[in-house]
C-alpha cells in the first residue's frame, strides 16, 4: 500500500513539470496594444489643429499638447490608450463644431447676432471614421466656409501675421487692429450658412452699405443710413415681400413722448407743418390746434402723411420681423454724403431707394414707372414675385472682389466682445460686446 502511494505522488510529481504555469503579461506583449487612433490619424489631426491658426482660431493649443503628451503612454496600457483616444476624440469634436458653426457661440460673443447658426454634421459618423484614416481627418476642413471672401480674408490673416509685431500696414494701420477684425470677421462668416441665397439683399451695417446679389445680373451698391451706437442695427435676417409707395409713419411711442410731443407742445404748428394727424379712438382726425399735446397719457394716435417730409421718404420695403426693422428711403438725402452713417435709430435708410426697389420689383416695374406711382401721391403697396431674403450683416473685414481686403471701423465695438470670448468669463464677454438691446425706432427727429 505505502509503495503504491509513493507511486502514485511520484506521478503526480512528474505530470507537475510538464504543466505550464498562468503566466503574467510580458512588457513586450503590453507594447501591442493600440488604441482607437491611428498613428497617421492622429498626426493629421494635431496637424488640422494647427491649421485652425490660419483661421483665426487659437484656442486649440492646449487640447493638442494634450494629445501629445498621452500619444507616449498610448501603446503601453489600456488605460493610456483610452485616455489618449479621448483626448483626440475631443479635439476633433471640437475641431468639427469650430469649423462647421464657429469657434465660440454667438450668444456670448455677440449678443445682438441673430442670425442661427449652421446645423452640426453628423460627427460621431465623421469621428468613426477618422480614428483611423488620415484622409478623414482631413475633410474636416470641408465644414469652414468655402466662399471666396472667406478665402480672402483668410489669406489676409496669413499676410497680416507675417508682419512684425507694432507694424503699419500699407494703409497706417496698426497690425494688432487688423488681426483682430480678421479674426472677428472670420469668425462670423462660420457662423452664417454656408450656402447664401441668391438673389438676395446684404446690409452691411459696419461699411454703411446695402448690396443686392443678383442671379443673372451685377450686384448693386447703395448706400445706407444705420442705427446709431445708442441704437445698434442688430444681426438678424429676414424676407422683402412688398414695397410701400407713399408710406404713412406712425412714430414710435418712445420717440413719440420724448422727442416729438415736446416739439408739438412748445410749438403746436409744428405737428401741421411736419404733416402730422392726431386720431382719436374712433378714427377720426382732430383739429392739431385743439390739442394739448403736453397731456399724459396722450390720449391719441399721431400719424404722419405721405408726402416729402415724411420720416420714410416715398418708398418703405416691408419685411416682417421680430424687431421692427426695415429698409426705407428718407427725405434727408445730404446724411449719404457723411462718411460714418451710424446715425438712425435701428432701421435702415437707403440712398436711390426708388432704385433700389425697381431692382427687387422687375420685371414688373421700371425706376420711371415707379416714379409715377409716387407723383400720383396716393399709398400703394406692391407685392414680390417672391420673398427676397435680406442679411443684416455686421463685419468689419470684407472683400468685395475676392481678391482685395478692406477694413471699417468696429463702430459698435463688437469686435471686441468676440475676440476675448474663449478667453474670459462670460460676464466679461458681453460686457465687452458693449450690448444695446434692439428697439423698435426707425427714426431720429431732425435728421430724416
Amino acid at each position: 500500500m505505502m509503495h503504491r502511494v509513493l507511486v502514485f505522488c511520484a506521478a503526480l510529481a512528474a505530470a507537475a513539470c510538464t504543466i505550464t504555469p498562468p503566466q503574467t503579461p510580458s512588457a513586450s506583449a503590453a507594447r501591442t496594444i493600440q488604441p482607437s487612433w491611428s498613428a497617421n490619424a492622429a498626426d493629421a489631426l494635431l496637424e488640422l489643429s494647427a491649421s485652425a491658426q490660419s483661421e483665426g482660431i487659437s484656442s486649440f493649443e492646449s487640447a493638442a499638447a494634450e494629445v501629445t503628451n498621452l500619444r507616449a503612454s498610448s501603446t503601453t496600457s489600456p488605460a493610456g490608450a483610452a485616455a489618449f483616444d479621448h483626448a483626440a476624440d475631443t479635439l476633433f469634436i471640437d475641431l468639427a463644431q469650430a469649423f462647421a458653426q464657429g469657434a465660440v457661440d454667438p450668444a456670448r460673443a455677440d449678443p445682438q447676432w441673430r442670425i442661427p447658426r449652421p446645423a452640426l454634421p453628423d460627427v460621431p459618423t465623421l469621428l468613426a471614421a477618422a480614428r483611423g484614416d488620415a484622409r478623414a481627418v482631413r475633410e474636416l476642413a470641408t465644414l469652414l466656409p468655402q466662399s471666396t471672401e472667406y478665402v480672402a480674408l483668410r489669406a489676409e490673416l496669413g499676410r497680416v501675421l507675417a508682419e512684425p509685431p507694432g507694424a503699419l500696414d500699407r494703409d497706417g494701420h496698426i497690425r494688432e487692429a487688423r488681426i483682430a477684425s480678421l479674426r472677428a470677421s472670420l469668425e462670423r462668416w462660420r457662423w452664417l450658412p454656408r450656402e447664401l441665397p441668391s438673389p438676395r439683399i446684404e446690409v452691411r451695417i459696419a461699411q454703411f452699405q446695402a448690396v443686392l446679389h443678383q442671379t443673372s445680373a451685377p450686384a448693386r451698391i447703395h448706400n445706407v443710413i444705420v442705427g446709431a451706437r445708442t441704437r445698434q442695427t442688430p444681426s438678424f435676417t429676414a424676407e422683402i415681400n412688398a414695397v410701400t409707395l407713399n408710406p404713412t409713419w406712425t412714430p414710435p411711442r418712445s420717440i413719440l413722448s420724448n422727442e416729438l410731443l415736446p416739439q408739438f407742445a412748445r410749438d403746436p404748428n409744428a405737428a401741421s407743418r411736419g404733416g402730422y394727424d392726431a386720431i382719436d379712438a374712433a378714427g377720426a382726425v382732430i383739429d392739431p390746434t385743439t390739442i394739448d399735446w403736453a397731456a399724459r397719457p396722450f390720449p391719441y394716435q399721431v400719424r404722419q402723411r405721405p408726402g416729402a417730409l415724411n420720416a420714410l421718404g416715398r418708398v418703405k420695403f416691408e419685411m416682417p420681423n421680430p424687431y421692427d426693422i426695415y429698409l426705407h428711403d428718407t427725405p434727408n438725402h445730404a446724411l449719404f454724403a457723411r462718411d460714418q452713417r451710424a446715425l438712425s435709430h435701428g432701421c435702415v435708410r437707403v440712398d436711390d431707394a426708388l432704385d433700389l426697389a425697381a431692382a427687387v420689383l422687375a420685371p414688373a416695374y421700371t425706376t420711371s414707372s415707379l416714379q409715377e406711382e409716387v407723383d400720383a401721391g396716393q399709398t400703394r403697396s406692391l407685392p414680390l414675385g417672391a420673398p427676397l431674403p435680406v442679411y443684416f450683416l455686421y463685419i468689419t473685414a470684407f472683400s468685395a472682389d475676392g481678391a482685395t481686403v478692406r477694413y471699417s471701423d468696429d463702430t459698435y465695438r463688437r469686435d471686441t466682445g468676440l475676440i476675448v470670448a474663449p478667453h474670459a468669463p462670460q460676464s466679461y464677454a458681453i460686457a465687452a460686446s458693449s450690448f444695446t438691446p434692439p428697439v423698435s425706432e426707425c427714426w431720429t427727429a431732425g435728421q430724416g
